[in-house]
């Protein structure tokens, strides 16, 4: 997401992102004049001059830098160069003109006393001194201002990511739902046609999960012991559906209590090994999970038996699950921290995913 300076000055956020407290302006203006009293009551040995002159000043400095930043930077973003910089040349002209009467009025004769003789009128080097003076200040002015925007810019960008990022994982989670469900209440029904014993087992396995789902995986962390007893009750649901001829091994090594991931990552390879691999397979069918952790490691490792589908059966073949997988790594660990690897081979398929912890 990257948002281009033009269109920084033409979004109503702006007003919000460059917003700067009231009190800070007036402290950094207070500050500004009192620097620049002291530097020249030094510099003349008179320090009321200097008060008397920088007070002349200052409204000019603050007006044209108020002028600049609200009015004439927007405008040059815009692409109105020549209306910016013909409305900054008139401003500077007008502040030339009203700063000489003021200054010659109102403090002395001589309205450029650091330099010797005296200047009594508009010349070159008073208007050259003059116009320098105003656009240092907008500029200093200006600079901070942008560096200011630039940071609360990045910081608001880096929380709208945040909440793009937590609502995507959040949809993300919500099709894993509604996918599972689906396919265990096929089950259900298959077995409910048969008026099989085995329904009112599976509706207790159902009810479980579905408190899982509710009130556990909206969770930022989970134990990963809860993960494991999650795809248990996932794998008791579907050996409901088979016979002894699907042979399913779950083997774990290491602490999974003491272990925490992010919710629902290791689920859908189980899934996809029930859903594209046992259904598919006539014979020998088999599943093996393999799980291991390690304190900055966890190797996760799914091996099914495979047939090549048929047409019919290919077209149903895709869904979400893996597709689904791969975003919500890329958003929770980045590509650095895990990596998924699937093989095909003639009779089998593997799903390897390792993620560092």
């Amino acid at each position: 997401m990257k948002i281009s300076k033009r269109a920084l000055f033409t979004n109503p956020t702006y007003n919000k992102i460059s917003s700067i407290p009231i009190s800070a302006q007036v402290f950094f203006w207070l500050g500004y004049f009192s620097f620049n009293t002291i530097r020249w009551g030094s510099f003349y040995s008179d320090y009321a001059y200097s008060f008397k002159s920088n007070l002349l000043e200052f409204p000019f400095h603050i007006t044209l830098s108020y002028l600049f930043i609200f009015y004439l930077l927007p405008k040059l973003f815009n692409g109105k160069i020549i209306e910016c910089f013909t409305l900054l040349f008139i401003s500077l002209g007008l502040t030339l003109v009203l700063k000489f009467q003021l200054t010659y009025y109102f403090t002395s004769g001589d309205v450029m006393p650091e330099y010797a003789g005296i200047t009594s009128n508009i010349d070159f080097q008073y208007a050259t001194n003059v116009i320098l003076g105003e656009v240092y200040v907008v500029s200093f002015v200006t600079a901070i201002k942008l560096a200011i925007d630039w940071i609360k810019q990045k910081q608001y960008l880096n929380e709208t990511n945040e909440v793009l990022l937590e609502n995507e994982l959040k949809y993300l989670r919500s099709q894993i739902q509604p996918h599972f469900f689906f396919n265990t209440l096929n089950n259900l029904y298959s077995l409910t046609i048969d008026k099989s014993d085995k329904a009112p087992n599976l509706i207790l396995k159902l009810s479980d999960l579905m408190k899982y789902f509710l009130y556990e995986t909206g969770k930022e962390f989970q134990i990963l012991e809860n993960e494991v007893s999650h795809i248990k009750d996932y794998i008791e649901i579907e050996k409901l559906r088979y016979d002894e001829t699907l042979k399913v091994n779950f083997n774990i090594k290491g602490d999974t209590k003491k272990t925490i991931i992010k919710p629902l990552m290791l689920i859908p390879l189980v899934e996809n090994a029930f859903k594209h691999g046992a259904r598919n397979s006539k014979k020998n069918a088999y599943i093996d999970i393999n799980l291991i952790t390690t304190k900055n490691l966890l190797d996760f490792k799914v091996e099914n038996s495979f047939q090549k589908p048929t047409k019919k059966i290919k077209e149903q073949i895709g869904g979400i699950g893996l597709t689904n997988l791969k975003k919500r790594l890329e958003i929770n660990y980045g590509p650095e921290y895990y990596n998924l690897n699937t093989i095909k081979k003639k009779n089998k398929y593997i799903a390897h995913l390792k993620i560092k912890l």
